[in-house]
């Protein structure tokens, strides 16, 4: 046989090899996990995750079919250092080619989250912890950056009060200082200039008003009475008595709603004591909502100075102390 044929020969059988090895790691990357009864998986990635990991993980879930193709094909296309941290969603079983292209896309899932009224930041921090996957008690320390709260405009040393409480869609691992600001920026959204325009004939500050917010939350439960139970505190306010609030007692008590205050909480030395002092405590003692801030800022008009739970939610209101008393007794009589 001439060497040029054989040449010809040799090289035809080289190339056939090449394609047929290149059609099978293209089968290889692109064969999807088999699909034995697919549910959708939820799968998180880590910050700092190795790709060996997230192949380990994802082939594990049943969701691609090979790990070492999805490392070997992330190395190829220079995509091992570009897959993105966060919660996703997997349909149905993929390829190594379509897993890596969601995982360098960053599509993540959001996870929706209700913050409700009254809460303080502690337990804000603990919800945000499991939707977000930030650590709690990372995220309390960006509440209590003082920077932070000077940088944003907030006269406090914290963000309590400032962090609104709403129906929130979170990334996976969104940065804390990111959560405050949208917090923040969802409270100042509640703040009407009208508001605020009110507050300055009063001659009281916005923060002034979310205070005596915090302290309508906490203690109303029934929406028609918040406006009556702010103007309670005002009312006691002008005539400089003490407000006289236990939910500011279990503000600064170690374990939060008690069935009952003891006479020995109430000397508790704090500044969040509304029973030794008078005026407003330092700060809110909690997040409230819109319609308590509209209680704060608006006021009912009335001349009570107490008010009693009956137990159902709602509350007597009296405007003397022997009013006071007799409605106390009524309610324990029942």
């Amino acid at each position: 046989m001439p060497p040029v044929n054989r040449y010809l020969i040799n090289l035809s059988l080289f190339l056939g090899a090449v394609i047929v090895g290149t059609a099978g790691y293209l089968l290889f990357f692109v064969s999807p996990a088999v699909d034995n009864g697919w549910e959708a998986r939820i799968i998180t990635i880590t910050k700092g995750q190795s790709t060996t990991r997230i192949a380990y993980n994802l082939h594990q879930k049943g969701v691609i079919s090979s790990p070492r193709s999805f490392k070997l094909l992330s190395y190829i296309l220079g995509l091992n250092q570009h897959l993105k941290a966060g919660r996703y969603k997997f349909e149905w079983p993929m390829s190594s080619w379509e897993a890596l292209q969601q995982l360098n896309r960053g599509a993540n899932i959001y996870n929706m989250l209700t913050i409700p009224e009254g809460l303080t930041m502690a337990q804000i921090a603990g919800l945000l912890q499991s939707a977000t996957g930030n650590d709690s008690s990372a995220l309390l320390d960006q509440f209590n950056d003082s920077a932070f709260c000077r940088s944003q405009g907030i006269p406090a040393r914290n963000m309590e009060g400032y962090l609104f409480p709403d129906t929130y869609s979170f990334e996976w691992e969104t940065p804390a200082d990111r959560i405050a600001s949208l917090m923040l920026e969802q409270f100042r959204r509640q703040i009407p200039p009208e508001w605020e325009q009110e507050l300055k004939k009063q001659r009281r500050t916005l923060h002034q008003a979310v205070i005596m917010a915090s302290l309508v939350e906490a203690e109303a439960q029934v929406d028609s009475e918040r406006a009556v139970v702010a103007s309670v505190f005002y009312n006691r306010l002008r005539l400089r008595r003490p407000l006289e609030s236990c939910a500011s007692i279990e503000y600064i008590l170690p374990r939060r709603k008690k069935t009952r205050l003891t006479y020995a909480d109430l000397e508790i030395k704090s500044p969040y004591n509304t029973y030794r002092r008078t005026g407003l405590p330092p700060g809110p003692i909690c997040n409230p909502g819109r319609r308590s801030l509209e209680a704060a800022v608006f006021p009912a008009r009335t001349e009570y100075l107490y008010f009693v739970a009956k137990g159902d939610g709602g509350h007597i209101f009296s405007r003397s102390l022997r009013e006071h008393i007799n409605a106390k007794n009524r309610i324990q009589q029942k």
